[in-house]
């Protein structure tokens, strides 16, 4: 009878000490994928320079005059974002420093005094940026027709 109680008590303990363990460990199947954080547009251009160059030889007539296409995508989380929102500021005619501004949530450096900051310095996706600068244009179909001639650029510098 004894060892029946330190059998059981032996069990419960380790119960106790493996159920800790699991404490610390997730059943979503999401969690058990660890994803690195995906590289910035910055990081996209500087890890092949070849790229970089293609590209910008293509943006060459969208980019903002004196700036080169790194200083453009410094800040944006994809470089199909910076891309994207290139041709945007070229199609509507909408400043630059502005659409970035209201992607990326913080103030660039150059001209935006006649920018309307992003409530709250958070960051909008394209077509709201778009909405928010230009209310009159279709922002949902520039929007889109941005991001597909972005992934074109990108797929034909690469």
């Amino acid at each position: 009878m004894k060892n029946r109680w330190i059998v059981i008590g032996v069990a419960g303990v380790g119960v106790l000490l493996g159920g800790a363990g699991t404490l610390a460990h997730s059943y979503n199947p999401i969690k058990w994928i660890r994803k690195g954080p995906s590289p910035t547009a910055s990081e996209q251009l500087a890890a092949n320079k070849e790229e970089e160059k293609k590209l910008s030889l293509e943006l060459q007539a969208v980019l903002p005059p004196r700036t080169s296409l790194k200083d453009a995508c410094a800040g944006f989380k994809s470089l199909n974002d910076c891309v994207a929102s290139l041709h945007v500021s070229h199609n509507l005619s909408i400043k630059f420093n502005c659409l970035k501004w209201d992607m990326i949530g913080v103030k660039p450096a150059g001209d935006v005094k006649s920018c309307a900051a992003p409530s709250n310095n958070k960051a909008m996706d394209l077509s709201k940026a778009i909405h928010v600068l230009k209310p009159n244009a279709n922002f949902r179909t520039e929007a889109k027709n941005a991001e597909k001639r972005a992934r074109e650029d990108i797929k034909d510098a690469s």
